[in-house]
C-alpha cells in the first residue's frame, strides 16, 4: 500500500477544530504555544472559542489550519506512519511542505501568516469572492466566463473533481456571474472567503510574497512534494520556492494532482486537517480508493485503520 497525507486549504476551519486533540495531547499543546510565540497572539483561543467570522478571516484561518494540520501530521507520525507523497490544496501545499521538511514548523508559520495577511490586503484593495460550480460543462463555462470577462476578472480558481469548478472574480461582476453561471451549471455557491484567490487579483500580494519568500529558508524534502503548480514532485529548493509562489494567482489542479499521485501507485489518501472537504473530493475522482478521516480521531486509531487496511 503506497499512502498520500493530503492537506486541506481555507475553508475547513471551524470553531472547535482541534479540542479533542489538544486537551488529549501535551505535544499539540506545544505547537499551539508555539504558535502563540511567533504570530503574538493566542492562535489555540481563536480555534477554540473565536467566533466563526474572525475564523474566517484570512489573516487568521491560514495560520490556524496550517497549525492544526502539521500538529496533526507529527502526530501520526510519532504513532509510525509514514506516507509515501505528500501534496495539499491551496494553503495545504504549505502544511504539505512543512511536513516535507522544506521549512521548520516556524518558518511555515511564519510563511502562511504573511501569504495570509498579503492576500487579505490585496482582496481590500481589489474586493472580490469565489464561486463554486457544481455540474458545469467546459464548453459552456469557457463561453461564459469570455463573456463576463468583458466587465472585470473573472476566472477559473480551483478545478477540484469532475463536475466541480471555482471561480474567482470581481465582487462587482457577483450579481451578473451569479445569474449568467446559474443558467449553465446546477448549483452555484458563493463560498466563506474574502477574496478572489488564485486569480489575477492577487498579482499585487504575490509580488510582496515573493520577496517575503525568497528570505525564508527552504530546504530539501525529506518526502516527496507534489506541487500543484508544475504538477511534479520537485526536490528543487528553487523550483519549490518559485512554485509556491506562482499558486497564489495560478489555478489550482486538485483533480489532476490526485490523478497524478494515483500514477504513482497511491492506493489510501490520508486527509491530515480539519473537515473532510478534500476526502470528498477524492472519492468523486477516485472512487476505488480508499480516503482517511483524521478530524476528530485519536491518531493511534487512524495508524491502526492505515495498518489494517495494508494487511498489518
Amino acid at each position: 500500500m503506497r499512502s498520500a497525507a493530503v492537506f486541506p486549504g481555507q475553508g475547513s476551519q471551524y470553531p472547535g477544530m482541534g479540542r479533542r486533540l489538544y486537551a488529549g495531547s501535551a505535544a499539540v499543546r506545544q505547537f499551539f504555544d508555539t504558535a502563540a510565540d511567533v504570530l503574538g497572539w493566542d492562535l489555540w483561543d481563536l480555534c477554540a472559542g473565536g467566533a466563526e467570522g474572525d475564523l474566517n478571516e484570512t489573516s487568521r484561518s491560514q495560520p490556524a489550519i496550517y497549525t492544526l494540520s502539521y500538529a496533526v501530521f507529527r502526530l501520526l507520525l510519532d504513532h509510525g506512519w509514514q506516507p509515501d507523497i505528500v501534496a495539499g490544496h491551496s494553503l495545504g501545499e504549505f502544511s504539505a511542505a512543512a511536513a516535507a521538511g522544506v521549512f521548520t514548523f516556524q518558518d511555515g508559520l511564519r510563511t502562511v501568516a504573511e501569504r495570509g495577511r498579503l492576500m487579505a490586503q490585496a482582496a481590500q484593495r481589489k474586493p472580490g469572492t469565489m464561486l463554486a460550480l457544481l455540474g458545469v460543462r467546459e464548453d459552456e463555462l469557457r463561453e461564459a466566463l469570455a463573456e463576463l470577462g468583458n466587465s472585470g476578472v473573472i476566472a477559473p480558481a480551483n478545478y477540484n473533481c469532475p463536475g466541480q469548478v471555482v471561480i474567482a472574480l470581481e465582487r462587482k461582476l457577483l450579481d451578473h456571474a451569479k445569474t449568467r453561471l446559474g443558467s449553465i451549471a446546477k448549483k452555484v455557491v458563493e463560498l466563506p472567503v474574502s477574496g478572489g484567490f488564485h486569480s489575477s487579483l492577487m498579482e499585487e500580494a504575490q509580488i510582496a510574497f515573493s520577496k517575503f519568500l525568497a528570505e525564508i529558508p527552504v530546504e530539501r524534502p525529506c518526502i516527496p512534494l507534489l506541487l500543484s503548480v508544475t504538477l511534479a514532485a520537485s526536490s528543487d529548493p528553487m523550483e519549490i520556492r518559485k512554485a509556491l509562489t506562482e499558486q497564489m494567482t495560478s489555478p489550482v489542479r486538485w483533480q489532476e494532482a490526485v490523478e497524478h499521485m494515483i500514477s504513482r501507485e497511491v492506493t489510501t489518501f490520508v486527509e491530515v486537517g480539519p473537515k473532510d472537504v478534500l476526502t470528498g473530493l477524492i472519492r468523486r475522482i477516485a472512487r476505488d480508493h480508499r480516503v482517511v478521516v483524521t478530524d476528530g480521531r485519536e491518531p493511534q486509531e487512524i495508524v491502526s485503520e492505515l495498518g489494517r487496511a495494508n494487511g498489518v
